[in-house]
């Protein structure tokens, strides 16, 4: 073990010793033991496909509720990090929509979730309860006026509501200074890399095309107190949905650590099926 490693887990240990670690890493090797899906997410050939037509709904968690406070001071939340590789490819014939989102939910399954712009997280209902106890980084292709979406293209942070505490045109930082925004467009199948990063209260989420370098500095980075949102313990995974607008959003691999800020860096980019659709003839 690296001495930065090292230092790592001795200091998750004196911090939260009442919480054991919690520490994974799926490379394109999703199964029914590993990863439990309701609605319409099924895994196919290893890998995760969240929705699968018109007014789809998916949801897919890891098999446990895990830790994400402190038991000695309940204000107090575990950092996580997190990485996945995922890729939303248009369908012939439809036009896109909606979107999916990595997510921390109170509860397993599909109640209180609807499909559409709802993205599986909430319904009509609850979208906007201050004790819907979700959390969610989305990745949405369509703009929804009534949750103030930017675009039609765009990451956010959602926080008991659609109506994101922050967003931003899906891309990167790029440039010498990292000042830049290269938007990348979401819904053309290539695969992309994201990382979500929270520790004391601070919220990064970087992403980029599968195996290009990191970005100097986080698409999106927000003070986001999560300490009223969160249960003692929560599930961890993907939610997605589609409406009349249709997209297949798949997860390829996906590393997740409560204690581990390097965890991304176990995901294997290399080699990953490709789901960007083959040009039309008829266009070319």
């Amino acid at each position: 073990m690296s001495p930065l490693l090292f230092s790592t887990a001795i200091t998750f240990l004196l911090f939260f010793p009442w919480v054991s670690s919690v520490e994974f890493v799926y490379n394109t090797n999703f199964n029914s033991t590993n990863l439990l899906t309701f609605g319409d997410a099924t895994i196919d050939s290893s890998i995760l496909s969240i929705t699968n037509g018109t007014f789809s709904i998916g949801r897919a968690l890891y098999p446990s509720k895990i830790p994400v406070k402190s038991s000695s001071n309940s204000s107090k939340l575990l950092p996580f990090y997190t990485s996945f590789v995922f890729s939303i490819a248009p369908l012939k014939g439809f036009l896109p929509g909606h979107g999916f989102a990595f997510a921390f939910l109170p509860t397993a399954g599909i109640a209180g979730a609807s499909s559409s712009q709802n993205l599986g997280l909430f319904n009509f209902s609850n979208n906007g309860n201050l004790n819907s106890s979700v959390f969610g980084v989305e990745f949405d292709v369509f703009a929804n006026q009534e949750f103030d979406d930017i675009n039609d293209n765009h990451v956010g942070v959602d926080v008991n509501s659609l109506k994101s505490v922050a967003s931003s045109p899906s891309g990167f930082w790029g440039g010498s200074e990292g000042d830049k925004l290269k938007e990348l467009k979401l819904n053309n199948g290539v695969n992309y890399q994201v990382l979500v990063e929270y520790e004391d209260s601070i919220l990064n989420v970087t992403m980029a095309k599968v195996g290009d370098k990191r970005p100097i500095r986080p698409l999106i980075s927000v003070f986001v107190n999560l300490s009223t949102v969160f249960l003692d313990e929560m599930h961890v995974g993907f939610a997605g949905a589609t409406g009349q607008l249709v997209e297949g959003h798949r997860i390829l691999a996906w590393s997740f650590s409560n204690s581990n800020s390097s965890i991304g860096n176990a995901l294997v980019t290399t080699n990953l099926p490709s789901f960007v659709p083959p040009k039309d003839p008829v266009f070319e």
